[in-house]
């Protein structure tokens, strides 16, 4: 059994690096150890048998719990050298993985066509932004896609990190972008940006001549279950578009002459080194509909994204410059040959 647990968890690195399927990932660790292999054969190998039989039968807590374990160890080694920031910014994400089966599969979500499929799989992550520790701290996957799931995310995330970090600025995507959302983070105390949908309401606050917009704004949801929450709109110039402006909303006091730095420090940490937070790099490919498999694919995923970040973190001594010393293919060469107990 040890045998083979430690074979199915390098195929599971081989298929996280390559982005393979099982399938593919199970012939080629055979091939390289020179087993014999039916190459040419479209049933699964025992390797693949053996380890989607294992995730499939795998409880959804227990998998929650694995990682846990995983993301614990990880902050233990950051805090003993001292190198865990005492105060962070974080960001919340929506992480879609497209699915090409039936809409009634469940934990599978409805969303705007792309990728030639409006279904998905989703996951909430929360990742803090600090230059150097850019690790995925939480994930939460998604059972809709409605305001109430969103806000149940959010809340749930900010908890967890605060298990881990001190939290300074909280950064949201314009998913987030609902006034039941802001108003938990309202509850929940901390200084947020959200990247804003503007309504008209808003674009009648820039006159024809105004490069920048700070004022008061509220927003609101008339219909049921009605929310409101006070919070200062803002908007600067689009970067490339003319004649367009990107909005956001913050419990923050801007000036006026400050609004176009809060927006680059909401882009800095949400857009630029965009490869420190690229989980896709690290996923398996599948067709499972089974929800264990793609849950266990994903945390294991984040897992080696963090780890890579960790070591990238050790090795510059927690200084990461904008292209990280270790890349990925450097990285699988310290975790394909590693023994698994």
């Amino acid at each position: 059994m040890g045998c083979t647990r430690e074979r199915t968890s390098k195929v599971l690195s081989r298929i996280a690096f390559e982005q393979e399927f099982a399938n593919t990932g199970g012939k080629t660790h055979q091939l390289n150890q020179d087993k014999p292999v039916d190459v040419t054969s479209t049933a699964r190998n025992p390797l693949t048998k053996s380890l989607l039989y294992h995730l499939r039968n795998l409880d959804a807590d227990a998998i929650d719990d694995q990682f846990d374990g995983v993301r614990d160890d990880l902050f233990e080694v950051l805090r003993k050298r001292r190198l865990l920031p005492s105060c962070v910014d974080v960001a919340i994400d929506l992480h879609e993985w497209r699915f090409y089966g039936s809409a009634e599969t469940d934990h599978v979500l409805i969303t705007y066509p792309d990728q030639r499929t409006t279904r998905t799989y989703c996951f909430a992550t929360l990742y803090i932004v600090a230059p150097g520790t850019r690790f995925t701290l939480a994930v939460l996957p998604l059972e809709e896609n409605g305001f109430r799931a969103k806000r149940e995310a959010v809340r749930t995330l900010l908890e967890t990190a605060q298990k881990y970090v001190s939290l300074r600025h909280v950064y949201l995507d314009r998913g987030f972008y609902q006034v039941h959302v802001v108003a938990e983070l309202e509850q929940l105390g901390v200084d947020y940006i959200v990247r804003a949908r503007p309504s008209k309401g808003m674009k009648d606050r820039l006159s024809a001549d105004a490069e920048t917009v700070v004022d008061d704004y509220l927003m609101q949801r008339k219909r049921k279950p009605t929310a409101s929450v006070a919070v200062t709109v803002f908007a600067v110039p689009h970067r490339s578009k003319e004649n367009e402006h990107v909005w956001f909303v913050t419990n923050r006091e801007i000036a006026p002459d400050a609004a176009r730095a809060y927006a680059a420090a909401f882009r800095r940490r949400w857009g630029i080194e965009t490869s420190y937070r690229q989980i896709g790099d690290f996923l398996p490919r599948t067709s499972s509909p089974t929800f264990s498999v793609r849950l266990f694919y994903f945390l294991f995923t984040v897992a080696l994204y963090n780890l890579w970040v960790l070591a990238n973190v050790l090795v510059t001594g927690g200084t990461i410059p904008g292209k990280p010393p270790l890349s990925t293919k450097i990285f699988r060469e310290f975790v394909l040959p590693t023994d698994y107990g």
